[in-house]
């Protein structure tokens, strides 16, 4: 998976937490007792599915945040260590645990991009509403 936040309305980022396992850019988290990790149930953030694309060769989907709850979940955004002597791979960078995560609780308005696996974007059509879900990805909202 990878991801990052493409329309913000507030610059605000949450980097002093540390990670409780190793983390890609582009998924939803959460504040444990062991560190930040991916989150392991629904949350009820709101999100629109604004387009279905390509990210770095990868299925993606572009969503609109439409709503936030009161579950504490972020959306990763690493910013990558660069390595000069190997090739620039911003879709593979993995943070590894223990070292501080770059962070963001979504606000309505915002909108991000993240990779998908390509059964949930054959799933996924333009205007779903879609939650954070187990393992970091999103699910689609039942009616």
């Amino acid at each position: 998976m990878a991801g990052y936040v493409t329309k913000l309305v507030g610059h605000v980022y949450d980097g002093a937490n540390l990670s409780g396992e190793a983390l890609i850019n582009g998924v939803f988290a959460e504040i444990t007792a062991s560190g930040v990790k991916k989150v392991t149930t629904a949350k009820d953030t709101l999100l629109r599915v604004e387009e279905k694309t390509e990210l770095w060769g990868l299925p993606a989907v572009v969503l609109n945040v439409t709503g936030v709850g009161t579950d504490e979940v972020y959306f990763i955004e690493n910013e990558w260590e660069v390595n000069e002597n190997a090739e620039w791979n911003e879709a593979d960078y993995t943070l590894p645990t223990g070292k501080y995560v770059r962070m963001k609780r979504l606000v309505p308005g915002e909108q991000v991009i993240m990779s998908v696996d390509g059964t949930l974007y054959a799933a996924l059509s333009v205007g779903d509403t879609v939650k954070p879900a187990s393992g970091g990805t999103v699910a689609k909202q039942s009616n």
